[in-house]
């Protein structure tokens, strides 16, 4: 029943920071014309994702040496402390600085999160809670954009981040009465010593430029230009140094190289780069495709995700029930990926003409098959590696799921950039008296349905978004493609359901 009951306030937790990933997409343009700094805008989104994304592995490891209560209250803490300063921004620098904050209590919350179910649950019970937790995160993708919207539109763009602060202390209350965790001995000075500090902050740097270069390369910059290709070339060389830092250097690395020595590690790690870029394809631009092809407000574009959002937690739910009874793993990994698969496929078929029912039978065939094999994976990872490294297993695979979330998105946004632009300059040669609300529809969709433009215009300027968005969903293919190969080689007799009991006796 305590287990029962913790799961709330942890589910909560993900639930809170999900829903910060996907908000500011719909409160954004109110910022930027607030503070009239349009230009600094990508980075409300960038520096939160930056942080969550690279400090992942760090929180890994100070739950192994502060212990896993005090990594989480701190970093609800620090999240909590994020949402105050971006909601009370007086300058877009600050907000952004709120949001790099954000990031880092958010880091720390989805790896401590996740650690915890594994470690107050038997291999058995497992399934079940981790689907919990996951479900909470794909429904923050959907609340995200809707609760943005409405604080937009009929309160005020803070709220998006004030909203955080009374939850935020609901959570700190919840968490410091009911979690109850084993304290890691030893003195103060030597467990500041065995932080991976100079490791975390080369990882930072490495995984900032990335991104960079991802998010403005085809965009803001060409592929070729000087700066795009140092970003890359330097995000290469600190990820190398982060290694060798890890592998020579660290007392308690973020990342223990001997990870990746392991076969199914390896394998499960990798392929959750890849799944988190297929998976959050269809969460990003499906609201996009309704948006500009269908018309919808940010609220209606949204909703359009339930039949996507509500299956994966149900299936996800489902498998857990049902590999708690029958201890099989190997079918519902190879089969959800297969349906993520096939449902990514069938969405290249999208476009103007295309019938809600065959919409929502595609999110339905994607949603079904990631719930299905959405948190199997960690447990195979977690099996196969030492008990000693669970933190840092759960903390490499979250952080390689974000990654590729983050990495998926900017290349799909930099396919779909580059099939749309050359469309739309055509498109405004042919007809110069509007070249400029043409060109402006790049940025904000919702001009296409400007009653300044006329009719015969916006069919052709309908026509280029479908395009362009019939690009990134044949763009996500090959991403679900790996996913599932990698997924076949892994060695599933480490879940045998009577080794699974074995270890749930010791």
């Amino acid at each position: 029943m305590r287990r029962i009951i913790i799961t709330v306030p942890l589910s909560l937790s993900i639930l809170l920071i999900g829903i910060d990933v996907s908000i500011v997409t719909t409160v954004i343009p109110k910022i930027a014309h607030e503070f009239n700094a349009l230009s600094s805008a990508a980075w409300i989104a960038t520096a939160y994702m930056v942080t969550l994304t690279a400090l992942q592995p760090l929180f890994g490891r100070l739950s192994d040496i502060f212990g896993r209560a005090t990594s989480l209250i701190s970093s609800i803490l620090l999240f909590t402390a994020g949402s105050a300063a971006a909601g009370w921004a007086k300058s877009m620098s600050g907000l952004i600085f709120g949001r790099a904050l954000q990031g880092v209590g958010g880091a720390g919350i989805e790896t401590m999160v996740l650690t915890i179910v594994s470690d107050i649950t038997s291999v058995k019970e497992r399934p079940v809670f981790l689907s919990i937790v996951n479900a909470a995160w794909l429904v923050s993708s959907v609340a995200g954009p809707v609760l943005g919207g409405a604080f937009s539109d009929y309160l005020s763009w803070r709220w998006a981040f004030l909203i955080n602060l009374p939850v935020g202390a609901v959570l700190l209350i919840l968490m410091g009465l009911l979690l109850r965790m084993p304290k890691p001995t030893g003195s103060l000075v030597e467990k500041i010593k065995s932080v991976d500090i100079w490791g975390s902050l080369v990882l930072i740097g490495g995984v900032t430029m990335l991104l960079l270069a991802l998010n403005w390369g085809g965009k803001d910059y060409a592929w070729s230009s000087a700066r795009i290709i140092c970003l890359l070339a330097f995000s290469c060389v600190l990820l190398g140094l982060f290694l060798v830092i890890e592998w020579k250097v660290a007392k308690q690395p973020a990342i223990p190289i001997e990870l990746f020595r392991i076969r199914n590690v390896s394998l499960v790690v990798v392929g959750q780069l890849f799944m988190g870029a297929a998976m959050y394809s269809p969460i990003f631009f499906v609201p996009i495709w309704h948006a500009s092809v269908k018309n919808a407000s940010n609220i209606a574009a949204g909703l359009h995700l339930i039949p996507y959002l509500a299956s994966c937690p149900f299936s996800s739910l489902v498998a857990g029930v049902l590999v708690k009874k029958i201890g099989g793993y190997r079918e519902f990994i190879v089969l959800g990926l297969a349906m993520l698969l096939v449902g990514s496929g069938l969405m290249i078929l999208m476009d103007e003409n295309t019938s809600t029912g065959k919409e929502v039978a595609f999110l339905l065939l994607m949603g079904i098959g990631i719930g299905l094999s959405i948190q199997l994976p960690l447990m195979v990872a977690q099996k196969s590696s030492s008990a000693k490294d669970l933190a840092a297993t759960t903390s490499l695979y979250t952080f390689m799921r974000i990654l590729g979330y983050s990495m998926g998105v900017a290349i799909l946004q930099s396919v779909m950039q580059n099939s749309l632009e050359p469309r739309l300059n055509l498109l405004a040669l042919q007809d110069p008296e509007f070249s400029k609300a043409i060109l402006d529809t790049a940025n904000d969709q919702t001009k296409i349905y400007s009653p300044d433009l006329p009719d015969a215009l916006r069919v052709p300027l309908v026509h280029a978004f479908s395009r362009a968005l019939h690009k990134v969903f044949i763009a996500t293919v090959p991403f679900a493609a790996i996913a599932f190969i990698l997924a076949l080689p892994i060695d599933y007799a480490v879940m045998k359901p009577d080794k699974a009991s074995e270890n749930d006796n010791e």
